[in-house]
């Protein structure tokens, strides 16, 4: 994939991307160090209010490890996206970043409610 020349030279993509380079690892870190296999092999990993009594779905340590992988598929891919968008329109390769770094900020505190509950 080519990147355009532009695209590293401009201040507020380098900070985007940095910002959510730091925000990944910080969720990975932060999902990753928080199982605690002696708890046990089961976490609740989905909360649904629409079924009541049985709102909370339980699932294996894997589950959680996926939110990890999550972080770093939502990092690649709109990292990929900016730089395909870049060349047509930088407003929203902007826009895609940014949203990616709401998305990094709201992922640690969405799994730190999952693992607080069980």
């Amino acid at each position: 994939m080519h990147i355009p020349k532009h695209y590293l030279h401009d201040r507020t993509i380098i900070a985007l991307l940095s910002a959510n380079l730091i925000l990944f690892v910080f969720a990975a870190l932060f999902v990753l160090l928080r199982i605690d296999p002696a708890k046990g092999s089961t976490h609740i990993v989905q909360y649904r209010s629409n079924l009541g009594i049985g709102a909370f779905k339980s699932g294996s340590i894997i589950e959680i490890q996926f939110i990890a992988v999550f972080a770093l598929i939502q990092f690649v891919c709109s990292t990929l996206l900016s730089i395909r968008l870049y060349v047509h329109r930088r407003h929203l390769a902007v826009g895609v970043l940014a949203l990616t770094t709401f998305i990094l900020i709201v992922t640690p505190v969405v799994t730190d409610a999952l693992l607080k509950v069980s």
